[in-house]
This record gives structure tokens, sequence and C-alpha cells, in this order.
């Protein structure tokens, strides 16, 4: 009889799916996840750090968020950033529910975006999670470096 998604998570000897980006474990098998928590957080950074055209056997699948932060960098910026993730994710990734998006600078160094994105998932909506990316770089980052401001705010776009 098939288990349910809350079951699976509960079950510490089940895996969900793969864990991003691909690297061995400790026996040398690819790395994995736990629950389903865990996987919705790989899976959106993998469609956000994917750029259209690089997933082989699906060119559609991604985000052109690196091609929005090396456009023009202006006022309008934060709401470009926040219209291509939510693209990306109604049409891949359906079950996350983007909660909020803030748009970062570093003060240091102007041409560094950080997005931070909070969401929860259909399967567990009081469950909120948080991922921060640095757009510039592709990368993701455990928290945003000290410096960083809002970019709407003063010192912004």
């Amino acid at each position: 009889m098939p288990r349910s998604a809350r079951e699976l998570d509960l079950d510490a000897n089940t895996y969900i799916g793969l864990s991003f980006p691909l690297r061995a474990d400790a026996n040398n098998s690819f790395s994995m996840t736990r629950n389903s928590i865990e996987q919705s957080r790989h899976n959106l950074r993998n469609l956000l750090l994917t750029y259209p055209g690089e997933r082989v056997g699906n060119l559609e699948f991604g985000c052109r968020l690196r091609e929005v932060c090396f456009e023009q960098q202006d006022e309008n910026l934060p709401t470009k950033i926040q219209d291509v993730i939510s693209e990306a994710v109604t049409k891949f990734l359906p079950y996350i529910n983007i909660l909020d998006i803030a748009t970062q600078s570093d003060i240091n160094q102007s041409e560094k975006v950080y997005v931070t994105i909070k969401f929860s998932t259909t399967l567990d909506p009081q469950i909120n999670q948080s991922l921060t990316l640095n757009a510039t770089e592709a990368t993701e980052v455990d928290k945003v470096l000290p410096g960083a401001g809002d970019m709407s705010g003063p010192g912004g776009y």
C-alpha cells in the first residue's frame, strides 16, 4: 500500500530524492535528502540557479535570475527579480508557495545582488523556509553578509 508524503517524511530510513548539487555521501553514493522539506529547498535552489537551456532533456527548465541581475540596474530590479522567480516557480514547482522575495546589494560591492526567498510547500504550509542566493555568482549563501542593504531603500537602486 502506498504511503503518504507525511509518512515518508517521518520515516528516518526513507530518502526522498537527490541532494543538489550532486555529490557523493560517506558511502560514495549520491547524497540524498531525507524529507520533502529538504527536497523542496534543493529543488528551488536548483531551479533558480539553472539558466533556461542548461538542463539536458528539458531546455525550458530554469530561471532567468542571472540574466536579470546583469541588466541595467535601476529601481525596478527588485520587481524584475520577483517576476522571474515567481514565473519559474509557478511553471516548474507549483507545490512551492512563495511568501516573500527580498533583494539586497552589498554596500561594499554594489555589483553583488542577494535574493532571499521565504517559502512554504503545499504539503505543509505551516512550515516556512528561507533560501538566500548570491544571484550574480549563482551560489547559495548561508546568510547575507553584513553591509548588505535592501535595494529599495537608501543606497539601493
